[in-house]
């Protein structure tokens, strides 16, 4: 968009209404739940696993074990949470979940009267959770840490310049502290001896930096060590991880069975799409401080034709000589002005600044850079945060395509950056390698992010999955990717390129843009809008939800024949949120039924596992838009009030409701029997898992921020022009008004 274009007078609306809550009544375990055919040889089988613990422990710390507590695939729902054999009265707690169950802290001392409770109980709460347990075994066996082989995962890990290869290492997840001390105390012994030592990982960025500068402070001091470090986080922090060199492979391998590692991951380089590097075209842009900054973390820009587009540029983490510059060059070519290089494809005509962290090396060039990256970025958002509100991740980690899927270390740590300063980060899923992976790779697999994947061109619009770009989904059935565009594109240099990393670049002008013309943006506010607003009506694991553009109007503006409103609110776990009397407008009803488009797109900021092994999610969010049908009985017109069936199979199968985004569309052709003028949207948040953030009750979660997105299309759209948008808008009134910068709303009332 650009600012001499005409005024549009269908804006997207913020609905302004309070809604209405309702206080939900728990439930408890009863009767009908025991699985009466397996209670009692659960009983025994349990209860000799335990006594196999007593009588042997291998990583027996500070008096505490930690086991692996693994439930039947019909017992996962949260109902089955086994906090009532495994709690803090007991001298036993729940730590965290884990794949296929949870890990549970047990005190040595006290496994007689687990046991007991195992075997002898006769409290209804006891019999369901003993006969939905199936196994209960230490959690850290002599490779566990490892998740697959030994050799593998050796030969995958970053080489540090030959002075051994970079794991990520997570301790194991005791609650109890003079555990924890044990486990350092083995540490310290094991780096004494030389097998292991910490990497210098944490840089400073200079905050009054100019656009020249390129140097970096190295911090030289003991709290950078990330092996000190590790050792003082876990101090405070069972959930903990960190970069350590290993000097060998035999001493990888004492390591891994020593007991005091929970998982070890080897660190990999970032990749990027080879492309060629072709003589920068001179095309001069006219120089627009008004525009939205994209912040571009790949290889730096070299092309001098952009530079008057830099809006700030952040010291270098790698040299320009081991730089990707030609990845960063075409990048940033086509967040600026992807419209420009690609008259032949239907795209916006947005322009946008950039800021430049040159951070991404060339494959097999300066190691170290990927070490330090993570302490780079937080410096680099922090400083930028403030002004900079979309961020381009166009690089990917490799993985294995028979690795666990579970949440990445740099996928969680992304999140925890986005959520902190408020940024959406826009990521690509990844390419297709030379080892044919078909599975997403990180950081593609963070919560926050909008994950872009790749589309063919159809003659100008967006079409099939590119066979060259990965696919989702993501851990806990994540839906990723959200979004895709095109991936085969021209950049500059005059040459057409392929693969996610440039569908994700188009993807962040379009965010940026909506950043900017929206008065009280937010980053999930942002994500909801482009969902929203995308060509799919059901999620595909190939292309998600599709694209936001598609020939039609920007996502911040309301087509023809649409109206769309947008709104935030804070939500507390345990109520049903209810935002009523929204009018059914007559251009959705013809010969008395409703007939047209609907769409809703929420998305909640969940809490979640630190671990990231399982249940990576721990509140999950509801949504519907209800009508009442002919016997005046509320009905769900998108998604759903029912409570789901809390079966572990219904719960396998569904794992995805856990997602935080939840999209419902619906093309509603054939009319629906109604009664009385208006709609609601109800919404309520569920939580699990809440002993890992020792929290007692559902009602200990306050405040859940969500966004909502509610488009509504009239049944014959093409013909509608503004009617179904003026006559909302006449009906709610003061309850809504614009929500985009610098447009005022022009109802007709004809």
């Amino acid at each position: 968009m650009s600012p001499e274009r005409n005024p549009i007078v269908n804006p997207i609306l913020v609905l302004k209404k309070e809604p209405r809550r309702k206080t939900v009544t728990g439930r408890g375990l009863n009767e009908k739940q025991v699985v009466s055919d397996r209670l009692k040889s659960q009983r025994q089988k349990l209860g000799a696993e335990i006594k196999r613990i007593k009588s042997a422990p291998k990583n027996k710390r500070g008096n505490k074990v930690l086991v692996s507590i693994k439930m039947f695939g019909d017992s996962l729902a949260t109902t089955y949470e086994p906090d009532y054999l495994f709690h803090k009265n007991i001298a036993s707690t729940l730590v965290s979940p884990n794949r296929g169950g949870y890990i549970a802290e047990i005190n040595y001392e006290n496994i007689d009267f687990l046991t007991n409770r195992l075997e002898n109980s006769d409290d209804v709460r006891a019999r369901v959770l003993v006969s939905r347990i199936e196994e209960i075994s230490e959690l850290i066996s002599e490779n566990s840490p490892i998740r697959g082989s030994s050799e593998a995962n050796w030969e995958k890990a970053l080489d540090f310049s030959g002075a051994g290869k970079v794991f990520n290492v997570w301790l194991p997840p005791f609650k109890d502290s003079s555990a924890r001390a044990e486990v350092v105390e083995k540490l310290e012994a094991f780096a004494a001896l030389g097998c292991f030592s910490g990497v210098d990982e944490k840089i400073s960025v200079a905050r009054d930096a100019g656009l020249d500068s390129n140097s970096l402070q190295v911090i030289t001091s003991a709290s950078s060590n990330s092996f000190n470090n590790l050792l003082k986080s876990y101090r405070n922090d069972p959930f903990v991880n960190e970069p350590l060199l290993i000097r060998s492979k035999t001493d990888f391998d004492l390591i891994v069975a020593s007991g005091n590692v929970y998982k070890i991951e080897p660190v990999r380089p970032f990749v990027t799409s080879e492309i060629p590097n072709l003589p920068d075209p001179i095309r001069p842009l006219v120089d627009q401080q008004w525009q939205p900054i994209v912040g571009i973390v790949d290889g730096g820009l070299h092309a001098g034709s952009y530079k008057h587009m830099v809006a700030w540029q952040a010291p270098s983490l790698v040299s320009d000589v081991d730089a990707d510059r030609v990845h960063g060059n075409s990048i940033t070519s086509l967040v600026v002005q992807a419209s420009g290089w690609n008259p032949h494809l239907s795209l916006p005509s947005l322009i946008c600044r950039v800021g430049i962290a040159q951070a991404i090396a060339k494959m097999g060039k300066d190691p170290s850079s990927r070490v330090k990256f993570k302490s780079y970025l937080e410096e680099v958002i922090k400083a930028h945060a403030h002004d900079t509100k979309v961020w381009n991740f166009s690089f990917n980690q490799p993985i294995d395509g028979d690795a666990p899927l579970e949440m990445s270390e740099l996928g969680h740590f992304i999140r925890k950056l986005a959520r902190e300063y408020k940024i959406l980060p826009v990521i690509s899923i990844g390419n297709v390698d030379d080892n044919n992976c078909i599975r997403y790779n990180p950081p593609a697999d963070c919560e926050a992010a909008l994950t872009v994947g790749g589309r063919l061109s159809d003659e100008k619009l967006p079409g099939d999955h590119c066979p060259s770009c990965l696919v989702g989904p993501g851990p806990d059935k994540l839906t990723k990717p959200e979004l895709s565009w095109f991936s085969s594109v021209k950049t500059i240099g005059g040459s057409v390129v392929t693969g996610t990393s440039y569908a994700t670049a188009l993807m962040s002008s379009v965010a940026a843009h909506a950043f900017h013309m929206l008065k009280d943006p937010s980053p999930d506010l942002v994500k909801a809008l482009l969902i929203n607003s995308a060509d799919n009506i059901k999620f595909d694991n190939k292309i998600g939800w599709g694209s936001p553009f598609n020939k039609e109007e920007l996502p911040w503006f309301c087509k023809d024949g649409s109206v769309t409103l947008i709104w935030k609110d804070s939500i507390d776990a345990g109520q049903w949120y209810y935002w009523e009397d929204i009018p059914i407008p007559p251009e959705f009803i013809k010969e008395g039924k409703l007939k047209g488009r609907a769409v809703l797109t929420a998305i909640l900021n969940p809490k979640v596992s630190e671990l990231g092994a399982a249940n990576y999610f721990s509140t999950r969010l509801q949504v519907a838009l209800q009508y009442k049908n002919k016997s005046n009985k509320e009905t769900s017109l998108l998604g759903s009030m029912k409570i789901e069936k809390e079966d572990g199979d219904h719960y396998m199968k569904e794992q995805e409701k856990w997602n935080p985004v939840r999209h419902h569309a619906r093309d509603i052709s054939n009319g629906l029997e109604f009664s009385g003028n208006s709609m609601r949207l109800c919404a309520r948040v569920f939580p699990r898992d809440l002993f890992q953030f020792d929290l007692a009750n559902t009602q200990d979660i306050k405040n859940c921020e969500v966004s909502f997105v509610l488009t509504l299309s009239a049944h014959d759209e093409a013909n509608q022009g503004d009617a179904i948008y003026n006559s909302l808008t006449n009906r709610l009134g003061n309850y809504v008004e614009s929500a985009v910068n610098t447009v005022e709303i022009n109802i007709s009332n004809s």
